[in-house]
């Protein structure tokens, strides 16, 4: 017989016995776990940037350049006001607290933006923004000073080559030689799928890249002469692998390119002495023999050029405001229009003076003649004869005019440098050199006067760049490649 037994307990109902027990190991834990000792807490290091002082730097500068109080900057280098700073100490900044690395300057280059300084110097888009006090991307324009932050262990970046269309950053990075994804990680890209075509990336390598601007076909891009300012010079400069035809323009100047051979195409311009102070956008285009056309523009400052007030000058009124005067701008305008392929000077150029220090006046000065209630400008820069009335080819080139008894000028000549470069020399009292002569830097060309519209001798030197007058005084203390 078998006895079948049946549980009659009400699961239902709350069993304090139960309750209990599961409370009492409850306890049992709690206590366990407070006898482990707590592990001690980790004081939070805060790590500050570091600047390397260069020569001439001052305690103050440095703080007021990073925006910090002159007493914090000493309390935190444990310095003093009269601490010495010698090139090559390191500070650390105490306005950029949280931010890592070396603090270094330079000039926006063309095609730079807050991503592609990120990427070349491995820094957090955060910390440049931070570091720069920028509140909109438009604020990176060409020439800009702006601050970089070094990673000390990061590699070296070099731009890659550009995606072409229907190319994937997975292929582009096989080809460059690099893992997929630690160059993704690099280009802060969220995955490969993300790449895209003329986006500039880059790639770990031996020798850092100037280029930030990825084009099919171009390898570098270079804007020379940077910053800008009110009559300056700037040179572009484009480098490529195949055949690529380039347009350019700035502040309503259009520049010649010029092919120098090698792949290089070099274009000088030069910036009106009277223009407006402010930002202008460069516009640069590219066209392939595919028959593709890209297309770039980026801001560039161009700042005052600072130029005095000349004292009003009493001239010959025959000089000022005639015909005879218009007919000879447009004279010598046509002289120096066309752009010879050929560059025939080298380095840096002489003073045509026998005293380069002997200034009477400054390019780019302004002043007015007699009554007339214009105001001009000074289109060159006036020597004076303070050690011998010489005058010399700064330069090799070629004499393209020689232009005797002229109202505004006086006796002058012009010299053809190449790639739109040309010299003016005026006011001579004798001209020793003939059209179409190739002359020599150094060579002697002609005697300081004081023909034309003149209030004293004196030599004024003039050099335009497609017909713009630009400060000769550039051309006197820098060599252009």
């Amino acid at each position: 017989m078998v006895n079948l037994s049946i549980d009659m307990t009400d699961y239902t109902k709350p069993n304090v016995h139960n309750i209990l027990c599961l409370f009492a190991a409850l306890l049992v834990v709690i206590l366990l776990f407070s006898t482990i000792p707590a592990k001690p807490a980790i004081a939070q290091v805060t790590t500050y940037p570091e600047y390397v002082v260069v020569s001439g730097d001052t305690l103050s500068w440095i703080a007021l350049r990073f925006d910090s109080s002159l007493d914090n900057l000493l309390a935190l280098n444990g310095l003093t006001e009269t601490s010495m700073l010698r090139p090559g100490d390191r500070l650390k900044i105490p306005s950029l607290a949280g931010m890592q690395g070396v603090l270094t300057t330079e000039y926006v280059a063309l095609g730079s933006s807050l991503t592609s300084l990120s990427r070349r110097s491995q820094a957090q888009p955060a910390d440049l923004i931070r570091a720069n006090n920028l509140t909109s991307p438009s604020e990176l324009f060409i020439g800009r000073e702006i601050v970089i932050t070094h990673i000390e262990d990061a590699p070296v970046m070099t731009t890659m080559a550009s995606l072409k269309p229907g190319q994937s950053f997975l292929e582009a990075s096989v080809l460059a030689g690099q893992n997929t994804w630690t160059l993704t990680r690099m280009n802060r890209l969220q995955n490969p799928l993300r790449g895209l075509p003329m986006d500039t990336y880059y790639k770990p390598s031996d020798v850092e890249s100037p280029s930030n601007l990825a084009i099919p076909g171009v390898k570098e891009i270079v804007v020379d002469n940077l910053p800008l300012f009110q009559g300056d010079t700037f040179l572009i400069e484009v480098t490529s692998d195949e055949p690529v035809k380039v347009r350019a323009s700035l502040a309503g100047v259009e520049p010649v390119f010029v092919d120098m051979g090698g792949g290089v195409q070099m274009a000088y311009g030069g910036i009106h002495a009277l223009t407006d102070v402010g930002v202008y956008p460069l516009t640069m285009e590219f066209s392939n023999n595919g028959g593709e056309t890209y297309r770039f523009d980026q801001y560039v400052m161009i700042s005052s050029g600072n130029f005095a007030t000349d004292k009003p000058l009493q001239v010959d009124p025959a000089s000022v405001g005639t015909e005879e005067e218009k007919a000879e701008n447009e004279k010598f305008k046509a002289v120096v229009a066309p752009v010879t392929p050929v560059q025939q000077w080298s380095g840096l150029w002489y003073s045509p003076a026998q005293d380069a220090d002997c200034v009477i006046s400054s390019f780019g000065s302004r002043r007015t003649y007699n009554e007339d209630p214009n105001l001009y400008y000074h289109t060159g820069l006036d020597l004076g004869y303070c050690k011998g009335v010489d005058v010399y080819a700064p330069a090799g080139g070629t004499v393209v005019g020689v232009f005797p008894d002229q109202v505004v000028r006086g006796n002058a000549i012009v010299i053809d440098h190449g790639l739109g470069v040309y010299t003016i020399y005026m006011h001579l009292a004798a001209i020793l050199v003939s059209e179409g002569e190739v002359v020599e830097p150094g060579q002697l060309i002609g005697i300081i006067g004081t023909t034309g519209r003149s209030t004293g001798p004196h030599l004024h030197f003039e050099v335009d760049i497609q017909g713009t007058p630009v400060n000769p005084l550039t051309w006197l203390r820098r060599a252009f490649p």
